[in-house]
């Protein structure tokens, strides 16, 4: 039987996650030549081709996909062998790479996180802040923390709170134009819709009203909360936001709350996660402090 190094093992996997040499040199802190040399060597040792290399993109061949299966599967093993280990003996270490929201990670997910690293001195966080959907897997991600319904996919979520959420606009605003009193004035005021992945939210099923008897326009749709909430703040029109992002706002004036007897559907914040048989313990633990500090009182006032 083959001898194989971990490290070498480890870049195949890599790899095969990224789809490319250099995205798995920069996640594992090494260069594309080093990870080039260790898959080739590997692919010597077998006799076989792992990936189909062209100009554009690298694919695993089929004999590349049951060995990725099966090596995974070893690096499962392994890690669950060193948790048992571990457990009760020594504290715990390592990098956790999270993705957020980037208003929600300012607004909420910074302020938490001082005392988590006092909690866990011996843990790393690498956070990134984006308001598009993250790829766990190529990008390396740990745990995602998303609002908003989630697409079907492979990823196992936890849910963590619900986020609550409000219409509301400027005071000059409604001031020139009216106050909506019910979700068919709407049709009759500018409303500045938030975007994700490309698709807009259908303000109609907020109120449980058919689309067709529904009509919203407006002159802005973004896919950044902050963006929406000071065109709001400057008088463009009515938007709908979670309230963690606007009760500063709505607290100072510069916005006022309207349909609040309307009660959107609060959306949920979930932790999503890479599928795998086992999470690592440094994982564990944050998703579990965020739930900790989260679900009680939700991702704002809920």
């Amino acid at each position: 039987m083959q001898q194989y190094d971990l490290p070498t093992l480890k870049s195949f996997i890599t790899v095969a996650d990224a789809g490319g040499f250099s995205r798995a040199a920069e996640q594992m802190g090494t260069s594309t030549a080093a990870i080039s040399r260790r898959v080739a060597a590997l692919e010597q040792a077998l006799g076989i081709q792992l990936f189909r290399r062209t100009t554009r993109r690298i694919d695993l061949t089929e004999a590349g996909h049951q060995f990725y299966a099966d090596v995974v599967n070893v690096f499962h093993m392994l890690e669950e062998a060193e948790e048992r280990v571990r457990v009760g003996r020594e504290r715990v270490s390592g990098l956790i790479r999270v993705a957020a929201p980037l208003s929600f990670g300012i607004q909420r997910l910074a302020p938490l996180l001082p005392a988590f690293m006092q909690r866990h001195p011996d843990l790393k966080i690498q956070l990134l802040l984006e308001d598009r959907y993250t790829d766990l897997v190529a990008e390396g991600i740990d745990v995602a923390l998303r609002i908003g319904t989630l697409a079907d996919s492979t990823l196992i979520a936890r849910r963590i709170a619900p986020v609550a959420r409000v219409f509301c606009a400027s005071p000059a605003y409604l001031e020139a134009h009216g106050v909506p009193e019910s979700p068919q004035d709407l049709s009759r005021h500018c409303c500045l819709e938030y975007s994700q992945r490309g698709s807009r939210e259908d303000w109609g099923a907020v109120f449980g009203v058919p689309a067709d008897r529904l009509q919203i326009h407006g002159n802005l749709v973004a896919n950044n909360a902050e963006v929406l909430k000071e065109c709001a703040i400057q008088g463009m029109g009515i938007t709908l936001l979670p309230d963690f992002v606007v009760q500063d706002a709505l607290a100072d004036g510069r916005l006022r709350q309207v349909l609040a007897h309307c009660h959107p559907e609060p959306f949920g914040l979930h932790a999503v996660r890479p599928s795998s048989r086992m999470v690592p313990a440094r994982v564990r633990l944050f998703i579990d402090y965020m739930s900790e500090a989260l679900g009680g009182v939700a991702a704002a006032s809920a």
